[in-house]
């Protein structure tokens, strides 16, 4: 079933592809931002998709696969893809306010939020995880259950967590397995109601909770040349736009 659904993933970019080569010059501005957020929500899904096969051992849980820094190194092309497209997208909003336009806070349907919180969470490169992280900063935006703000603050409170993570590896090289306990053993995030959440500590030996450490918050205060050569022509997006076609044969 995964690998077919990978499969499925591939044919859909291929077909996007040829749309978007034929389509284009008939395409609005409107259309094309969503062409954008299309390729943008692809390419994540390609990551999660890809990475969830990348145990050669066959030893590792899928959850330790996935949150694995050398499996998402593999992605490091993807993860730019992701940032600079959000990228272009952002200053288009941010354009469309300047000349008028009234700002997007609310959304019921998927945008860039969570596809960034993905960069900023599994992403190899701290510049790329940076840049996620300032494009959330100016897209203060609610997007379904995702919330631009509060979004920024879970994220630093895992960039905590794991230099917390980092540092106990370096301290304590052998435990009682005998080899390096991944991050997800150790921690839990919690949701629940009022956009709340709490990481919970855990024995990583035993898999018990042993803490209620991190903080609950409470209410949040708050593909062609010819596509490219369009949208440099009516400054949309500029040239990171030409990402959109790049890489884009599948998984």
């Amino acid at each position: 079933m995964h690998f077919r659904s990978c499969s499925e993933i591939s044919q859909w970019n291929n077909s996007f592809s040829k749309f978007m080569s034929i389509k284009t010059p008939t395409l609005s501005s409107k259309e094309l931002r969503g062409a954008a957020l299309l390729k943008i929500h692809h390419t994540t899904i390609k990551i999660m998709g890809a990475a969830a096969i990348h145990d050669v051992s066959g030893l590792r849980s899928l959850s330790e696969v996935v949150n694995s820094p050398d499996t998402s190194i593999n992605y490091t092309a993807d993860f730019e893809i992701i940032v600079n497209l959000s990228k272009s997208l952002v200053a288009a909003a941010e354009q469309d306010v300047k000349n008028g336009k009234p700002a997007l806070t609310f959304s019921a349907d998927l945008g860039l939020v969570g596809p960034l919180y993905y960069v900023c969470s599994k992403c190899p490169v701290p510049q790329l995880r940076m840049k996620a992280m300032e494009l959330l900063s100016r897209s203060p935006r609610r997007e379904g259950m995702w919330d631009a703000e509060a979004t920024r603050t879970m994220v630093g409170e895992f960039w905590e967590i794991e230099e917390r993570h980092r540092i106990l590896q370096e301290e304590v090289a052998e435990n009682e397995l005998g080899m390096p306990i991944p991050l997800t053993a150790y921690i839990d995030l919690e949701f629940s109601d009022g956009n709340k959440w709490k990481w919970i500590w855990k024995d990583p030996i035993h898999g018990d909770r042993s803490s209620q450490g991190g903080r609950s918050r409470g209410s949040t205060p708050s593909p062609g040349d010819e596509w490219m050569i369009r949208l440099q022509n009516q400054s949309l997006f500029g040239e990171e736009f030409y990402l959109i076609t790049e890489g884009s044969n599948g998984l």
